[in-house]
């Protein structure tokens, strides 16, 4: 298997998980106005992204359903690993020489990652999800970054940004910003190893765009 039919059967996967899922926006606001936090209340901005936070683990705990039952259909299971929110930790100056990888900043714990754990060659794939309807830049680049960081140092074949919840209006306006545009063209060495994918609910379709070609395109298009 290449990284191109992981990459597929994650989009498979994420076409399968139903609404119920996704924790979006009208979710957030009715949980925050049946406890009497109206739309001007200034607690909003502190809770919005905690419920969006809860929500985004049980949409990533279905999501990884949706794909072990595909790997398993398919077997490969007993080749590579799909796991979940893995802690990746820094490695010794032994590991990095032997097995010719990089020390990475600090312990992280990616959404996804399909990789062999016991094997530095076969690093398929690194995710990050992010269900917030209100997702920011600085948020987004944080995820891209850890995703940059993995293909350099853990030889990671590529990446996948996921944003679910973001309306067309907002999504627009993120791909589209200079600041964003800017940070990204300056600090992500990978740009053609990531892929970002964006799926508003269950019943809207993905948009995918590699980050190179954002960058090239600054930005996207009003038909994107």
């Amino acid at each position: 298997m290449k990284v191109a039919d992981y990459i597929k059967i994650f989009t498979q996967a994420l076409n399968k998980v139903n609404n119920v899922y996704y924790g979006n926006k009208d979710w957030v606001d009715s949980m925050l106005n049946g406890n009497n936090v109206f739309e001007k209340d200034p607690r909003r901005e502190k809770l919005i992204p905690l419920l969006s936070k809860h929500h985004e683990r049980v949409f990533c705990y279905e999501l990884y359903h949706q794909a072990r039952k595909i790997m398993e259909t398919k077997q490969l299971t007993n080749q590579v690993f799909l796991q979940a929110e893995l802690r990746k930790n820094q490695v010794t100056s032994e590991i990095e020489e032997l097995f010719e990888i990089k020390n990475i900043n600090g312990p992280y714990y990616p959404d996804f990652l399909i990789h062999n754990p016991l094997s530095f060659d076969d690093q398929y794939l690194i995710i990050e999800v992010k269900a917030n309807p209100e997702l920011n830049i600085n948020d987004m680049v944080r995820d891209i970054k850890k995703i940059d960081e993995f293909i350099n140092k853990y030889n990671y074949q590529k990446g996948i940004f996921l944003a679910i919840n973001l309306s067309e209006k907002r999504l627009k306006a993120l791909l589209n910003n200079n600041e964003f545009l800017k940070e990204i063209n300056d600090s992500i060495s990978y740009k053609d190893k990531i892929l970002l994918i964006f799926k508003e609910d269950a019943n809207k379709n993905q948009k995918l765009i590699n980050l190179n070609t954002l960058i090239e395109n600054k930005g996207v298009s009003d038909d994107f």
